[in-house]
């Protein structure tokens, strides 16, 4: 599906300057695995969607256009994106990618105490600054996308604002991929909020109020995308996998 930067700000509310620079301007980069095989930078589905839709968030939420879209600090992102794909992939151990993750950070860190918390939970500590998403394991698997924010120049107590927006957009992308992927998850026995939350169809049905929970809150900041994702959230309930296990129990 061709992504274009009008389809990105009329159908998720995306600011014009981010849309048209993802969409247009921004070059696929070399040698990134997350990118192998693309032709163009932003394709269809929320794993290339998420970047102008985080870039949008944090826009929202005060960083100016300038410091988002510099150069050093996109080509960061990208860099960082290639290194969770090959730990995904299993061409890096996880020693490996964790210096991975601190040679490219290294010098670059501008938010010590996010960066701190981050690589705490990535060993499998606990944060003690801010306040992450631990009660559903599954959807805190977006949480690798804070490493490429650490470059920006954000306070505390921004970070604080942003984290509760933040979990409210990334939440829903996970729970999308979590009902279509319910039965394939199940076999691989892979992390899935609706497998967390108790395997049945009561639990189909807690997942999704969760995702409209969330959705409320993007709905104060970018309505367009708040309808975008309930419609998808909705349409997630038809899967015939999904229908099967809830008219079984009605």
């Amino acid at each position: 599906m061709v992504i274009t930067s009008r389809k990105l700000q009329d159908k998720l509310g995306i600011n014009a300057a981010i849309a048209d620079y993802f969409a247009n301007e921004r070059a696929i980069p070399q040698d990134n695995l997350f990118w192998r095989n693309k032709r163009v930078y932003i394709s269809g589905g929320f794993g290339f969607l998420t970047i102008p839709l985080v870039y949008d968030l944090l826009y929202k939420l005060g960083i100016s256009e300038d410091v988002l879209l510099q150069d050093d600090h996109v080509t960061m992102m990208e860099k960082g994106f290639d290194r969770f794909m090959r730990y995904e992939h299993n061409e890096y151990s996880f020693e490996v990618f964790l210096q991975e993750m601190q040679t490219l950070l290294n010098g670059k860190v501008k938010q010590q105490k996010l960066a701190d918390d981050l690589f705490a939970l990535l060993k499998g500590g606990k944060a003690t600054h801010f306040k992450f998403e631990t009660t559903h394991k599954a959807l805190a698997r977006s949480d690798s996308f804070l490493f490429t924010i650490l470059d920006l120049p954000i306070t505390d107590s921004w970070v604080e604002h942003f984290l509760p927006y933040w979990y409210a957009v990334a939440r829903p992308i996970l729970l999308l991929d979590d009902f279509k992927d319910l039965e394939e998850d199940r076999v691989k026995n892979e992390e899935n909020t609706i497998i967390e939350l108790g395997n049945n169809s009561k639990a189909i049905e807690a997942a999704y109020e969760m995702g409209l929970a969330d959705i409320s809150i993007i709905e104060t900041i970018n309505p367009l995308l708040a309808k975008f994702m309930q419609t998808m959230l909705k349409e997630s309930l038809l899967y015939d996998h999904i229908q099967k296990e809830l008219n079984e129990t009605h």
